[in-house]
């Protein structure tokens, strides 16, 4: 039996996002691979402690947030996968894909109903600064009323900055200033919650007046939150799955004929799993209580046949009035939103998993495979092969 390859890893586990990448890179090793890992808990700014100054291995897999940190790697003599960086001279060579975050950021809030949307972030560092960026472009593209807090808080460039006094001041002002009713995306939960504070400090009502949406998942700030805190989960287990599919790449660099193999182009970038939905962001609920139950039956049972007939029965409401009342609200119809959710969670499971297409399909409540592929490409535009395939440069099913 070969022998185990040996593997360090200098992720954070102080946050959510961190202990995600590990669960990711645990189930690669799992799956495919004879590796021991070295590891330890460790915070996002943590230096390489001195027992580690001596390690030798086979690969490294780090979330670095300095260029100092980055350095000692050189001493390793092993191949190395970045997570973070500083977004100058350190890139990460797996991440979100920032813009894809944007978008399901900006359907969100218009979908609640939010007519005017708003970007928060208290500091600027690299990745903020991207979902900043994508905000923009996707607003102006599409002619939307956008607000992003000014300033961005110009020489802060640390990649996970701390709250200060002073930016409390700007987005009182800001936030007192925007169109109301408004759905704000913040750049993380942890930025959410001084959102969440300066809207009781006006007596603003969440989500009535000031819809917010944040981004990572962390399930124990989400819950903790006052209206509970909706967010975008980034999917950290893919990126920990692609990184440690990346290592293993550099790593066996030649075939067993001794020749160079091609490793992936990078970055790599990995998709959202999706917006999950909390009372946070939620106004349908507040100007339209029958639509919001219609959204939750849609939700439970789109996959499983669900009829706009069998909607409205359950609703007690009238076919017409119930798609009267979609098309006011949501500018679509009932058999398009349940349309809509079971392409997305196709999406999801053909991002997620390795599941042959016809296994997604079935999962999906289609009865065949031909009726899947047909219905996908229809409403994507390409086949669920094809959007596999650009996601990943492969179809892991195959």
């Amino acid at each position: 039996m070969a022998k185990p390859k040996q593997i360090l890893l200098l992720v954070d586990t102080s946050r959510v996002f961190g202990r995600g990448v590990i669960q990711g890179i645990s189930r690669y090793g799992k799956e495919h691979a004879n590796w021991h890992f070295h590891y330890q808990d460790r915070g996002i700014r943590e230096g390489l402690s001195p027992w580690l100054k001596d390690w030798q291995g086979d690969g490294v897999i780090t979330r670095s947030s300095t260029p100092a940190l980055a350095e000692v790697f050189d001493q390793f003599h092993c191949p190395v996968v970045e997570l973070l960086g500083d977004g100058n001279l350190l890139s990460p060579e797996v991440h979100t894909d920032e813009t894809m975050t944007a978008e399901l950021a900006v359907e969100h809030l218009l979908k609640q109903g939010f007519a005017h949307l708003g970007f928060y972030s208290f500091a600027n560092s690299w990745w903020s600064d991207a979902r900043r960026d994508s905000f923009d472009q996707i607003i102006r593209s599409r002619e939307l009323s956008g607000h992003i807090l000014p300033g961005a808080y110009k020489g802060d460039s640390q990649p996970y900055p701390t709250w200060k006094a002073g930016f409390e001041a700007p987005l009182v002002r800001w936030l007192d200033r925007l169109p109301k009713p408004c759905g704000i995306w913040t750049v993380a939960d942890s930025q959410a919650i001084r959102l969440l504070e300066v809207c009781r400090k006006l007596n603003l009502r969440v989500p009535a007046e000031v819809g917010i949406l944040g981004t990572t998942n962390d399930e124990l700030v989400c819950g903790l939150l006052t209206p509970p805190l909706s967010s975008i989960d980034l999917n950290p287990q893919e990126i920990g799955y692609k990184a440690a599919a990346l290592l293993d790449s550099k790593m066996n660099s030649t075939d067993s004929r001794g020749s160079a193999r091609k490793e992936p182009r990078t970055p790599i970038l990995v998709p959202p799993s999706g917006v999950v939905a909390r009372e946070s962001s939620n106004l349908v609920a507040v100007t339209d209580p029958v639509l919001d139950q219609a959204i939750k039956i849609i939700e439970q049972n789109a996959l499983y046949g669900l009829t706009v007939e069998e909607l409205a029965e359950e609703m007690l409401i009238s076919r017409s009035t119930l798609e009267r009342r979609f098309r006011e609200y949501f500018k679509c119809s009932p058999a398009q939103e349940i349309n809509h959710v079971r392409i997305e969670r196709a999406k999801a499971f053909l991002r997620e998993t390795a599941w042959p297409i016809s296994a997604v399909g079935q999962k999906t409540g289609f009865a065949s495979p031909e009726n899947f592929v047909r219905f996908f490409r229809r409403l994507v535009g390409e086949t669920p092969r094809q959007y596999r395939t650009r996601l990943y440069g492969e179809d892991p099913s195959a």
